[in-house]
């Protein structure tokens, strides 16, 4: 990592993933750099850390240009080469509607954010974490399946926790803390924590292999290492999802909010009056994630405030695409490794609404353009690839933090 540069001034810490905290300083133009320490004297500064350094794997001008404007202002996605980005004439940091920087069309309109705006602004922030999730959640499944399908008792316990917070909707902190009497068996059901989830075989098995000849007072997830055997730490944990670049709070947050899209497009087909449907909704998400806190928060503003004002107790949806809505249950599979197609959809909408404020209208013209980029493409012939090389073409840069 490059030593800490003079112009940088250390301004806060963040904890998304977990207790593994990460460190920004800002340039002259206010442009947010990750480093590995805060600045000694502040009450942030860790001395086991050392020196601050700064973090390589994050976009920076002489590595990263396309995620910088001209005038240095760092964006929060890299604007492809060949596309020229326009600029909103209205720009204002503190007007919801004005708050994005640029647009460029790229089968349909896509909006730009400065990344100073995204740090400093809690709704922008959330909803670009969720749009980092899931980017990252096809990597991130294949490699908790890669890891659950290894021989190393470490690596199979590591990509059964990481499975778990996944389809499982646990925390880590709640895994890392589960005894042997936490768990039971009703079948192939697994009521964990007081939750329940049906698991495929081998998931089943390795859960099942976890209780036996054990006292109900041990810890349910543990490793053997060379001093002994001892429980899952939640520090390794935690750094296990900082170098997958998913932050477990917001996966919870990805899969609370593609929840309670489904519920509500199910009460939708169900005919449910209007007036209704949010406490229902909401009350069955909550019996769904199995707590009686309040899960309102868990689910995006955006995601919320787009299904509830295109409801319609009238609906079209295609009975081949319905998928059996039993949302008491979780089903957790030890080889999914992509998206679901009901995810699938769901990642589809996420990424082509705008993170700011619209009007009605204005939402009305990006579900049509939406729609027309759709059509445009199931029409479009399928181009045959020509040799190798042209079927390895690099793809585009995802709306994440750090391009692949």
């Amino acid at each position: 990592m490059p030593s800490a540069d003079g112009t940088h001034q250390y301004i806060f810490k963040s904890g998304e993933y977990g207790t593994v905290y990460q460190y920004w300083w800002r340039d002259r133009l206010g442009n947010y750099y990750r480093y590995s320490n805060a600045a000694e004297g502040t009450p942030d500064f860790d001395p086991f850390l050392g020196a601050p350094l700064l973090d390589k794997a994050q976009p920076l001008p002489e590595k990263n240009p396309t995620f910088f404007t001209e005038e240095g202002y760092k964006r929060q996605i890299a604007v492809p080469e060949g596309i020229t980005a326009t600029r909103n004439e209205n720009y204002r940091q503190n007007d919801g509607r004005n708050i994005w920087f640029e647009v460029f069309d790229q089968k349909g309109k896509k909006y730009v954010y400065l990344d100073a705006d995204i740090k400093e602004n809690l709704d922008l922030y959330v909803q670009q974490q969720l749009r980092v999730v899931d980017d990252s959640l096809p990597k991130f499944r294949a490699k908790s399946s890669k890891l659950f399908d290894s021989d190393n008792t470490k690596d199979k316990i590591t990509g059964a926790l990481l499975i778990l917070c996944d389809q499982g909707f646990y925390q880590p902190e709640e895994l890392v803390n589960a005894t042997v009497a936490d768990i039971q068996f009703v079948d192939q059901t697994v009521i964990l924590l007081d939750r329940k989830f049906v698991g495929d075989l081998k998931f089943l098995d390795f859960m099942t292999s976890l209780v036996a000849m054990r006292g109900p007072a041990e810890p349910l997830f543990k490793f053997k290492t060379m001093h002994g055997e001892f429980p899952v730490g939640i520090n390794y944990l935690n750094s296990v999802f900082y170098s997958l670049r998913v932050s477990p709070k917001y996966l919870l947050n990805w899969n609370a909010s593609h929840l309670f899209s489904r519920i509500v497009n199910r009460m939708a087909f169900q005919q449910i009056p209007s007036e209704d449907v949010e406490a229902l909704a909401f009350d069955e998400l909550g019996r769904t994630l199995s707590t009686r806190d309040d899960v309102r928060y868990l689910v995006d503003y955006k995601v919320r405030v787009a299904l509830l004002r295109n409801y319609a107790e009238s609906v079209n949806k295609s009975l081949t695409r319905l998928f059996v809505d039993d949302f008491g249950i979780a089903v957790v599979r030890s080889d999914l490794t992509s998206l679901r197609t009901d995810e699938k959809e769901f990642s589809d909408w996420l990424h082509a609404e705008p993170l700011h404020d619209l009007t009605p209208e204005e939402e009305k013209e990006v579900v049509e353009s939406q729609e027309a980029a759709a059509k445009e493409e199931e029409e479009a012939p399928e181009e045959t690839p020509s040799s190798p090389e042209d079927a390895e073409e690099p793809k585009p840069t995802p709306d994440s933090e750090v391009p692949e």
